[in-house]
């Protein structure tokens, strides 16, 4: 916050890890901005991040969307005529509004805010960033590098294919101290979560935060406790994007958790329930099959789709018999990023169901063995189910 206030034509950049807090710690900053008298906008790359954001702040708010485009959210008032919020920018009526890069793009809207918050940098590209740079005198960027990028398409030469967090890491994983902020602390996870996901992605600089060794399932079912599991399957006559066996696997697993007790980092207890876990699988195949194996309630998506979500448990099908068959080769399914994401929803397990051999994957590339790696390390670190 205190480096916020302080903008000046300046770009502030900030890395928050899984569970670090971004959005609180972004909503904390605007308040002071607002308080300090400033006019702020919010972008993102989809309006359901922004509105998100804006819900946050607990402040009066416009949001530039259509109702059909998840507007609405609590206390943001919201237009879908980019004339009517640009004019309230401009006459002080809206001192914090949120819109699109398209929004942010306009001629009547160029120096309209003191501070333009991009929340999602990390699949906020580089080249929008430039274009919505105009509506502000100084910018925050906010998101991680190190979770699942956005896709692009076509070839973007000499860097252009960047986030914009990325760009300003140049090939840090995690930011230098001279470029931004690192936020440090997880929240959400219990410290041998952490401690993985540290290692993984952040250098060895994320940490829980205290009191987190107290998050566990408890009682003596398949699943309790805390920390990393593996579940191996033999799969049998599978195809490349889907496997009966493990949809089967993770169905018991499920079903074992549930009506278990679990307890959180104050110490509180409570039932876990089909909302407490989460179910992740990298093909769309895959959810397919597990979804048809468990009741309508249950929580089932890809990697993509929980990007930002958090549950007591998270159950992750790898899916794929071998490297060799699975679809879009190693660079898809071992993709650091991906790991990353699905093992660090968890405030307690993670389980990772795969077949074993996924860890005897034939590598042509530093960064393919690197890849591969980290799931071995992942399964030497992890307890057997």
């Amino acid at each position: 916050m205190r480096l916020g206030l302080a903008l000046d034509g300046e770009v502030l950049a900030i890395q928050g890890p899984p569970g670090s807090g971004k959005t609180t710690a972004a909503a904390a900053l605007i308040r002071e901005l607002l308080d300090a008298g400033k006019k702020v906008g919010v972008t993102a790359t989809s309006h359901a991040v922004i509105g998100n954001l804006l819900k946050a702040v607990g402040r009066p708010a416009l949001q530039k969307c259509d109702e059909s485009q998840h507007c609405g959210a609590a206390g943001v008032a919201w237009s879908g005529d980019n004339g009517v919020v640009a004019r309230a920018l401009a006459d002080g009526s809206a001192r914090l509004v949120g819109g699109t890069a398209w929004f942010w793009t306009r001629a009547d809207v160029a120096q309209a805010v003191d501070v333009l918050v991009v929340d999602e940098a990390g699949q906020f590209s580089l080249a929008n960033a430039v274009a919505v740079a105009r509506g502000a005198r100084s910018m925050v960027l906010l998101g991680d590098p190190q979770q699942l990028a956005q896709p692009t398409q076509a070839v973007h030469p000499g860097g252009s294919g960047a986030s914009a967090l990325e760009h300003l890491l140049d090939g840090h994983a995690t930011i230098p101290a001279d470029r931004g902020v690192f936020l440090d602390r997880s929240y959400r996870m219990h410290p041998s979560l952490t401690a993985f996901v540290s290692d993984l992605a952040y250098e060895g600089r994320l940490e829980a935060a205290d009191g987190r060794d107290r998050v566990a399932v408890l009682g003596e079912g398949l699943l309790a406790g805390s920390g990393l599991r593996v579940h191996p399957v033999e799969h049998v006559l599978t195809a490349a994007d889907k496997c009966q066996q493990e949809a089967d696997a993770v169905a018991r697993l499920w079903r074992s958790v549930q009506g278990s007790t679990w307890r959180n980092h104050l110490g509180e207890e409570a039932p876990v329930g089909p909302s407490d876990v989460l179910v992740v699988a990298p093909y769309n195949a895959q959810v397919a099959l597990i979804k048809a194996a468990l009741p309508d309630r249950a929580r089932v998506g890809t990697v993509d789709k929980f990007q930002g979500q958090e549950a007591p448990v998270v159950l992750y099908s790898m899916t794929s018999t071998s490297a060799d068959d699975a679809p879009r080769g190693v660079s898809f399914l071992y993709d650091l990023n991906r790991l990353n994401v699905a093992v660090s929803r968890a405030q307690a397990l993670a389980v990772v169901v795969l077949s074993p051999l996924l860890l005897d994957a034939p590598v042509r590339t530093p960064e393919q063995l690197r890849r591969v790696n980290a799931l071995c390390r992942l399964v030497e670190s992890a307890t057997v189910v």
